[in-house]
């Protein structure tokens, strides 16, 4: 076990960037007509973020970090793709596939239409179908940047990460501006303490969204594996302190006080963390409460 964590969440990918958001066509309500199948140029390939949230910085083309409040607050009149993102996002699978039954018609000829039915079955636990839904997608458009990163989290999820990490750099060298690959590619490497490969991916993303919580984290955290502890406090601490109880987080901060020699403070940090939940975040407390000793 690594002397830092991350949580091991690899992000898939619902839509991509553009420069310039296209207008979506007004979808007419006829019932008993069958739709003309919309082109890939017609549709917004985008989402709308909230750069409130505590985790915007890749909010325009996940869903995958919102929790379930700000998911709940998404508008999806109107948009059967943005609709079949919550739904899914939500694990709402029979009411995902029931509106992508629905639009089949409209959406057959788009790449997103078949990446986001794939990723639906992916987070349902069925692998083999989602990656006949992927290939679907860059059927329709090859390249199609968020498949590509959503086959590298399919990967990673089975545990096969050189496959992954092919896919993760073959969706950020198709998509130079698209940021989750950038991300996936960089929690990769951190996975393996390749801190200095991912410390510049995770700066550059940080560079865009200064308070974005989660990218304080990996900076720290990369900076932490690089022994800089000085340098992963500061980032640590521009952490709003309600969310030191994020195990995740708080562990990390706590870890990196006791380096400093700052014994006291680290078990103050400790002491405030939420039990955590996962089976890998579970083994580190215990291992951090080990490390602390009476400063706990």
């Amino acid at each position: 076990m690594k002397s830092l964590i991350l949580p091991l969440i690899f992000l898939a990918a619902c839509s991509s960037t553009k420069d310039k958001p296209k207008e979506t066509e007004v979808i007419p309500n006829e019932s008993f007509k069958k739709e003309r199948p919309l082109s890939s140029s017609q549709i917004q390939d985008f989402y709308q973020g909230n750069a409130a949230a505590l985790s915007p910085a890749l909010q325009d083309e996940t869903l995958d970090r919102l929790s379930n409040d700000e998911l709940s607050k998404i508008n999806t009149s109107g948009d059967p793709l943005v609709d079949i993102s919550v739904r899914c996002a939500r694990r709402d699978f029979d009411g995902a596939f029931a509106v992508a039954a629905k639009s089949f018609d409209r959406y057959q000829k788009v790449a997103p239409y078949w990446n986001l039915v794939a990723n639906c079955h992916l987070n349902q636990g069925s692998s083999r179908k989602a990656l006949l839904f992927y290939n679907k997608a860059l059927e329709v458009q090859p390249n199609y940047v968020p498949t590509l990163n959503n086959i590298g989290v399919m990967y990673a999820r089975q545990g096969q990460d050189q496959k992954a990490l092919v896919a993760f750099e073959r969706a950020q060298k198709q998509g130079k501006f698209s940021k989750t690959p950038r991300y996936n590619l960089a929690k990769l490497y951190l996975t393996y303490g390749l801190a200095e490969s991912a410390l510049p991916i995770f700066q550059s993303l940080l560079n865009e969204t200064p308070q974005d919580v989660d990218l304080l984290n990996a900076v720290g955290s990369s900076y932490f594996l690089l022994s800089d502890y000085g340098r992963a406090l500061s980032f640590y601490q521009k952490i709003p302190q309600s969310q030191w109880r994020r195990a995740e987080i708080g562990l990390n901060l706590a870890i990196t006080l006791k380096k400093l020699g700052q014994v006291k403070e680290a078990g103050q940090v400790f002491e405030r963390i939420d039990s955590p939940k996962t089976a890998d975040l579970k083994q580190y407390y215990a291992s951090i409460k080990s490390q602390l000793g009476d400063a706990k």
